[in-house]
């Protein structure tokens, strides 16, 4: 599904994992601050468990969590339409 990358263009950032394709790759310890906006992280993909260390700079890790608040955001979104389509069912079971 290419709504899963976030409707990005250019190269996959950190959220998507090299092994599985898939956007659920979250940093699961910060191991080093290697220099002046230069971290060595822990990355895990939660859908398939790889795990990869590597340096990471503050743009990515800025864009990481940009796309965690839009992700959060559109599960927000579909929980709303989910419990307003739900709204007409319970009305009708209470008579």
């Amino acid at each position: 599904m290419d709504h899963d990358r976030h409707h990005r263009t250019g190269p996959p950032g950190l959220e998507v994992c090299v092994e599985c394709a898939r956007p659920f790759v979250v940093p699961v310890a910060l191991l080093d601050l290697v220099d002046e906006g230069l971290y060595l992280l822990a990355l895990e993909c939660k859908n398939c468990g790889r795990l990869a260390v590597g340096v990471h700079e503050d743009a990515e890790l800025e864009a990481l969590e940009a796309g965690y608040h839009r992700a959060t955001a559109e599960i927000e979104a579909a929980i709303e339409t989910v419990e307003v389509a739900r709204r007409p069912d319970e009305l009708g079971d209470g008579g």
